[in-house]
């Protein structure tokens, strides 16, 4: 969780990148140090109201402005503030609302134990990605290195097989194995701001959501 009920935006960036980046993102992790120890920036972000002054949202703001993805935090620090203007409004009309389809594989276990049919309803649905876990593809790693596999139905032939994200998920500590996908017969989603993903516009706010480090497997799926 990002540390929403710190008020002094120095900590705020200190502790993200030592509890939430540090080991996955190293642009991030560089650029959360690099403003954490940076006065002049951290005033910056602190004229934000405090809901917007969120690292992830900060961050994919530069970047959906056209920030380069380095860990040079002084190039970073040039470019957020000769385009802060474009920055702090991409922030106040934005949110951070990434659509992470993988938390699929997750649920599918929990939801394959339920009698169906299902009705599914999200709430901060975001543009609706994980409304449909009944037409991913799931690749289970099990101990001792076996999988198990499922697929929707009709997805057995080449061209539909390559049109459906494959889940990748590792089953442990007893978690049952899923033995079908559920049956799906309404889904709604619940969103302040919906995200609508046939529009370029909102789709490449997803795509500057995603951390840096992560596109070759999230920006596809």
């Amino acid at each position: 969780m990002d540390s929403a009920h710190v008020d002094d935006v120095p900590t705020r960036y200190a502790e993200f990148a030592e509890f939430e980046v540090r080991g996955r993102t190293p642009v991030y992790l560089a650029w959360a140090r690099g403003i954490a120890g940076d006065p002049a920036t951290c005033e910056l972000i602190g004229r934000l109201p405090r809901i917007k002054r969120q690292p992830a949202l900060v961050f994919a703001s530069a970047r959906h402005a056209g920030a380069p993805e380095t860990e040079d935090y002084p190039a970073f620090r040039e470019f957020v503030h000769a385009h802060w203007t474009r920055i702090e409004q991409i922030a106040l009309t934005h949110s951070t609302q990434t659509n992470e389809a993988k938390r699929c594989a997750v649920l599918l276990p929990f939801l394959s134990l339920l009698p169906g049919p299902l009705s599914l309803v999200e709430m901060g649905a975001s543009a609706g990605l994980c409304l449909y876990p009944d037409r991913y593809a799931y690749r289970y790693a099990l101990d001792g290195g076996s999988t198990h596999e499922l697929r929707p139905v009709g997805s057995d032939t080449a061209a539909s097989a390559a049109d459906i994200p494959v889940l990748d998920c590792a089953l442990r500590d007893g978690v049952p194995r899923p033995q079908s996908l559920p049956d799906v017969v309404h889904r709604g989603g619940v969103d302040l701001s919906p995200i609508d993903p046939a529009h370029a516009d909102s789709r490449a706010w997803l795509r500057s959501l995603i951390w840096p480090g992560q596109q070759s497997e999230r920006v596809p799926r």
